[in-house]
């Protein structure tokens, strides 16, 4: 299922930049934060010490007011503890895991009000962006204190599917400050590293859901080519 999508949303990647006259290109730095959603974090969004720190870089190709396509790459770490949720069996399992991710995302972002930077009346706008990115992770899982088998540490290169809202704002011809909250489905259930059970005695992860994780922060980026709206209209 994850293949089929992603082979949609590249096709449709590639026609929408087919379909549309070069406009504008931005470069920026993305701060934020991240967390996990999975077995050791069922619900939670806020609170309970859940997110990390996250640091990347992006690059915008704005083909009209409408439409732009965009490319990432973020880094940050995820962690999770059994200490965190209401699972039944937690005091039991006393799992957590440290899972140092890098990820690279293409996305095409669709804004519902025609945005331009440096136009004075199309300075603001929400947005919704999805995609395909390829994550690099690195993790470590601890189950009672010791080290699960080595078959759990199911590292290296994996596809998921960035979708989510935003907002970006116009700060003058040349840049302009965006925030979004993307969520990460990932298609595979090892990103806290653990197996889907433990023994015959409890669940430890679960054979019908995938881990997931989210990417939310603050971009401000500046805009490397000269075209764009009318100097009249400029700030």
């Amino acid at each position: 299922m994850i293949r089929k999508l992603s082979s949609s949303i590249f096709f449709l990647l590639v026609l929408t930049s087919l379909g549309f006259a070069q406009r504008t290109a931005e470069v920026g730095v993305f701060v934020g934060r991240s967390y996990y959603m999975g077995e050791l974090n069922p619900e939670t969004h806020w609170g309970n010490g859940i997110g990390s720190s996250t640091f990347g870089g992006i690059f915008r190709y704005n083909l009209n007011k409408r439409y732009t396509l965009k490319g990432s790459i973020v880094r940050t770490t995820l962690t999770a503890s059994d200490e965190w949720n209401s699972l039944q069996f937690n005091n039991q399992r006393l799992a957590s895991f440290e899972n140092t991710i890098t990820e690279f995302a293409g996305e095409i972002e669709f804004n519902f009000l025609p945005y331009e930077m440096g136009d004075k009346q199309h300075f603001i706008s929400p947005y919704l962006f999805v995609g395909l990115s390829y994550f690099l992770n690195d993790v470590s899982t601890t189950v009672e204190g010791f080290d699960p088998a080595p078959t759990n540490q199911d590292g290296g290169g994996k596809f998921a599917l960035p979708f989510g809202p935003g907002l970006k704002l116009s700060l003058g011809r040349n840049w302009a400050f965006s925030m979004e909250w993307g969520f990460r489905k990932t298609g595979y259930d090892l990103i806290d590293g653990l197996e889907n059970r433990v023994g015959d005695v409890f669940e430890s992860g679960k054979v019908y859901d995938n881990d997931w994780f989210v990417v939310s922060g603050f971009m401000l980026t500046y805009k490397i080519t000269d075209e764009g709206p009318c100097p009249v209209y400029n700030f």
